[in-house]
């Protein structure tokens, strides 16, 4: 299967890492690949939800690991099926009674010893805020023996004008984040042109939008996806921000423009649990918050840590306190501002 997107919430590489590039992955949890893959009978990725309809009038719905999938039957019992087979004849899903396979002429769905019925998969994800790109390519490398279990392998995701290359080791952050031409060879060495992307904030490839690249950080930080954005044709670092759920609520921009609504993670210098007046007024006049979304209750995070850890009770009280809340983030002239929007707060220790 052609490496896309990956969006991974957990794993050996990271317990809360959220990547959406490659198991490399699924594709924009996101669309155009996932269904292209489901419609070439081909299995869908990791963390990818998918409804499977067969001829039969049997409705399943498949839920992707690492490890093979987990069906939810019609009458709602979930089994779970361990990856048999995949290579270029197709693949094969069974706990030796349930057997969901498929190859290029579509999927099948077996119980027991009757006929394999014929089935077709459809991606329940919602389509992602970034631009599909024009295509994607994956060069294998060789196998590390010392971890056998990877899968290295360079992705490179095309786009209009550009290509982002990403050299995945299988190890936690990419080996290398480059931005190159749009025909440049996808291979692990450097070709012309290549500009080498080194941030903390860039660990993987997160999605493009015009002209705009978007890296996330290899973990997650104070429950959020930190990312940072670059001008695809400087390689000029933009800025950077901590993103909470799944993906953006919404990109939209010019290239030298751009706007972002998505939940947002901010982390204050204070302590709203031990003193709300001061925090609080400071992270309203950082946030925005206050007016049309309300400062959350940090009671109850801090509460619970300290009953889980009641010897550092003072310590915890003192913990910079983590806010979630939807915003808006308008990049223009070099500059961001961004402001709340209505929508649920959230409060939490740094983590």
């Amino acid at each position: 299967m052609v490496p896309l997107y990956r969006n991974e919430t957990s794993g050996a590489c990271s317990a809360s890492r959220r990547r959406i590039s490659s198991l490399v992955a699924a594709f924009l949890v996101f669309g155009v690949a996932n269904a292209a893959s489901a419609q070439d009978g081909e299995p869908m990725d990791e963390q990818d939800g998918v409804s499977v309809s067969c001829n039969d009038g049997t409705e399943l719905l498949a839920q992707f690991t690492e490890e093979g999938v987990e069906v939810t039957l019609t009458d709602g019992q979930k089994v779970n099926l361990k990856l048999e087979r995949d290579d270029d004849k197709g693949y094969s899903y069974t706990n030796g009674k349930f057997t969901l396979s498929g190859d290029d002429a579509g999927a099948k769905w077996t119980v027991g010893r009757k006929v394999p019925i014929a089935c077709e998969m459809k991606d329940d994800s919602q389509p992602s805020a970034f631009d599909s790109p024009i295509a994607i390519d994956a060069d294998p490398l060789a196998a590390n023996k010392a971890n056998p279990d990877a899968q290295p392998q360079v992705n490179c995701y095309r786009f209009p004008g550009f290509m982002v290359k990403e050299v995945d080791l299988g190890e936690k952050g990419a080996e290398k984040l480059a931005i190159t031409p749009q025909n440049a060879a996808c291979k692990k060495d450097a070709g012309k042109d290549e500009k080498v992307i080194s941030d903390e904030s860039a660990g993987y490839f997160l999605g493009a939008k015009g002209n705009l690249v978007f890296f996330q950080a290899p973990d997650q930080s104070n429950g959020g996806l930190p990312f940072v954005v670059y001008d695809a044709t400087t390689a000029k670092r933009l800025f950077e921000d901590n993103l909470a759920g799944e993906d953006f609520d919404s990109i939209t921009g010019d290239g030298s423009n751009l706007t972002l609504t998505f939940r947002r993670v901010y982390t204050a210098d204070c302590s709203l649990y031990l003193d709300r007046n001061a925090c609080g007024a400071a992270v309203k006049n950082a946030t925005g918050l206050g007016l049309v979304a309300p400062l959350p209750d940090c009671g109850p995070a801090y509460d619970a840590e300290k009953k889980r850890t009641p010897d550092y009770a003072k310590e915890i009280e003192q913990l910079p306190s983590v806010i979630s809340y939807q915003a808006e983030l308008n990049f223009s002239g070099g500059k961001v501002n961004v402001k709340a929007l209505e929508g649920e707060t959230a409060c939490s220790v740094p983590s």
